[in-house]
């Protein structure tokens, strides 16, 4: 196993290791992350001002808000989740010297990369890109828009995700060390397993729809007009995976948020079964309830009753982890360091956009906020700022594994307290200005409600701040950090048992597994041996 490891420019374009691979995934999506703030930072300036046009005219805000929503969710969301940290943790976290498709790994990396520029590509070439990220007919057939772009950009970020799918749905299933159970996953390595199969199932829907898409536009087709098309289609197909690809962000960030806690609060899990099947329930319910973003759209009353009930039902297994991650805080010994900030505001964040989103679930309510602020209140809470906040927590927990460094606590503490207060405040004067009816997306809001948007406006300020101070605090620490210790976190899990950075192979030999990760309480020696750095009671072939 010993070979060296190659170096340079050339190490990292042609690497197959999927730490190296995790890397550029980060720093890739980082990039989307600061476009889409940049973005966010544009829009909200432009709407300070009522009434008239100001900064930017109204049809570039309509580009903007739609590079803003794809940049955030399809360019930052979904790769640094199922891009870095999949590629990052499961072979550590499940014992094994690599993925199980190097080769495709790579390729699935260059493909999102493809992706990336030909979304870029959108903002100079002729024919505006404003057909917002869902891409709806029948603009996008029809109107100035270019949409062989957008078909393009999803078809290879399909094809990227499908890939990376069938790679580490083999990994979990077949690269686990001796004794590593399906009962000693950690749950971040549940959550990620949950996100690839519904990638598998929902990506292939989504690529037919905006293939079907290319064809009404350039081919002449009707399959989404109404001369022998269906209008609703489109939003059906889409609806079937863009609805599902929420729980492929927030899958994921309920393993990492558990994995946080347990740590920070020195105390094992609390109900790890019920978690797991909370996890797999949402996997296939999250295919149940697509036809909630339709209730206005004309379909049959039957089938918005039935996708009602799904909806109010999804928030039963959400709600089981939220209540199982304040009983593992319930008398545990908490050390408040940065990462677990960062997942204690994401509950607090996520609480606020579940509970919102119960009540959008209810076809009565949701008739009446259909398409207004409200709904953007909502996801802002339950996705994009509680899921990007513990993105940055993850990425502050694993930090010292990754570099073998230390990052600034105090800088990390002044980002967190920064983003929280900003997010709190900066979304919920949208809940009042939907409840009043006021729709979103208009580049010109009405004068009465200026008042509410500058509030929101400066919050939106202050979190972005936040967000700019944590990217600032990787970038320096990574350079000059103080150097790590083995295990800063004393954490249980069979990642902290290896050197920092892991060395190319991960493992000396592939360990044998004799606990699982949130084993803490427990007096030393559990297992048939003490645990390697405190880590996994593990012993060595």
């Amino acid at each position: 196993m010993g070979k060296p490891e190659p170096t340079g420019i050339k190490a990292w374009i042609f690497t197959t290791d999927h730490k190296k691979i995790a890397v550029l995934y980060l720093v890739t999506s980082l990039v989307f992350f600061v476009v889409g703030l940049l973005l966010a930072i544009i829009m909200r300036t432009k709407l300070l001002v009522p009434d008239r046009e100001f900064l930017i005219s109204n049809e570039l805000y309509n580009v903007f808000f739609t590079i803003h929503g794809a940049a955030m969710v399809l360019f930052w969301m979904i790769p640094v989740l199922l891009g870095f940290f999949a590629n990052y943790l499961i072979p550590l976290m499940i014992g094994a010297h690599d993925v199980a498709f190097p080769r495709v790994n790579a390729l699935s990396y260059w493909m999102y990369v493809g992706a990336c520029l030909i979304a870029v590509l959108g903002l100079v070439l002729p024919g505006r890109l404003d057909i917002g990220w869902t891409g709806y007919p029948p603009y996008s057939v029809t109107g100035p828009a270019n949409t062989a772009l957008y078909v393009f950009a999803v078809h290879l970020l399909g094809a990227s995700s499908i890939s990376g799918a069938v790679n580490f749905i083999t990994t979990i299933i077949t690269l686990r060390a001796p004794g590593m159970t399906w009962g000693r996953l950690n749950l971040t390595v549940w959550g990620i397993f949950g996100s690839f199969i519904i990638q598998l199932i929902g990506v292939p829907v989504l690529a037919a729809a905006v293939t079907l898409l290319l064809f009404d536009k350039y081919l002449g087709t009707h399959f989404y007009d109404t001369n022998g098309g269906n209008p609703l289609l489109y939003q059906h197909l889409f609806w079937f995976y863009a609805h599902p690809a929420v729980y492929v962000v927030a899958l994921p960030v309920f393993g990492i948020v558990s994995d946080i806690v347990s740590t920070f609060a020195r105390k094992r899990i609390f109900g790890y079964t019920s978690m797991v099947i909370a996890m797999m329930i949402i996997t296939v319910l999250g295919f149940e309830v697509w036809v909630h973003h339709l209730y206005v759209a004309g379909t049959l009353n039957w089938s918005r009753i039935v996708f009602m009930w799904g909806t109010i039902l999804i928030g039963v297994p959400t709600g089981i982890k939220v209540f199982n991650w304040l009983a593992t805080l319930h008398k545990g010994s908490i050390d408040l360091k940065t990462p677990m900030l960062y997942a204690l505001g994401f509950i607090a964040l996520f609480t606020i956009g579940g509970i919102t989103g119960i009540a959008n679930g209810l076809v009565g309510f949701d008739i009446h906020v259909h398409d207004t602020h409200w709904v953007v209140a909502h996801f802002h809470y339950v996705l994009a700022l509680s899921m990007s906040m513990l993105v940055l927590g993850g990425i502050y927990y694993w930090f010292p594994k990754m570099t073998g460094k230390m990052y600034d606590e105090k800088l990390g503490q002044l980002g967190f307290w920064l983003t929280l207060v900003g997010a709190l405040i900066a979304f919920f004067p949208h809940f009042m200005m939907g409840v009043d009816g006021i729709p979103r997306r208009y580049a010109i809001l009405p004068a009465e409600y200026t008042g509410m948007i500058r509030i929101s406006s400066l919050f939106s300020y202050i979190a972005i701040a936040g967000f700019f101070i944590t990217i600032w605090n990787y970038i320096k620490s990574a350079r000059s950090g103080a150097p790590a210790p083995a295990n800063p976190w004393n954490s249980l899990s069979l990642e902290w048992t290896i050197p920092s950075p892991p060395p190319f192979y991960n493992f000396e030999k592939i360990p044998v597994i004799t606990s699982d990760p949130y084993e803490y309480g427990k007096p030393e020696g559990h297992g048939e041996e003490k645990g390697a750095v405190g880590g996994h009671a593990a012993h060595h072939h």
